[in-house]
């Protein structure tokens, strides 16, 4: 199904009312095409419909039409940036497509959620790594010696 297609029936559940339905047309449209900023302002048009002012904001931070209302809710929902910046689940670097408005959006957050992340964190460090086998060999030894002490027991019992 194109993406045509696919929008055509988006409207066809909005004017029967299904708002969910169309939320999981636009979900997947969205997941196959995410740099696609009409996708993008369709679906929070759609939580902006039902009153879901996080997900409008969410949905509509790369967008002219995302109101203020909508962007404080979605920062109080993802309080903080380098998660804000996960929940637009953007592929690759959008920023030449926006308006000049949503580009200052986006580039804030990517320069606040770097601030927040210090360098090398979630990586693990050489000694990290080196303390995680050291405790698994340890736990591998514990059992090993405690299995064959075990077996080592029954049989001494049968014989």
């Amino acid at each position: 199904m194109g993406i045509s297609e696919a929008l055509g029936r988006v409207d066809a559940d909005l004017e029967r009312g299904h708002t969910y339905l169309a939320q999981q047309r636009l979900a997947g449209l969205i997941a196959a095409h995410p740099s696609d900023l009409t996708l993008r302002a369709r679906r929070a048009a759609v939580h902006r419909r039902v009153g879901d002012r996080v997900q409008a904001g969410r949905w509509g931070f790369l967008t002219e039409d995302v109101t203020a209302a909508e962007l404080a809710a979605f920062e109080r929902a993802y309080r903080s940036p380098a998660v804000r910046l996960r929940a637009l689940r953007l592929a690759g670097d959008p920023w030449r497509e926006l308006s000049p408005e949503a580009r200052d959006r986006y580039l804030t957050l990517t320069a606040a959620a770097k601030a927040e992340t210090p360098a090398g964190e979630g990586e693990m460090s050489t000694l990290g790594c080196l303390g995680v086998f050291l405790g698994l060999l340890a736990v591998t030894t514990v059992v090993a010696v405690g299995l064959w002490t075990s077996i080592a027991y029954l049989i001494g019992l049968v014989l």
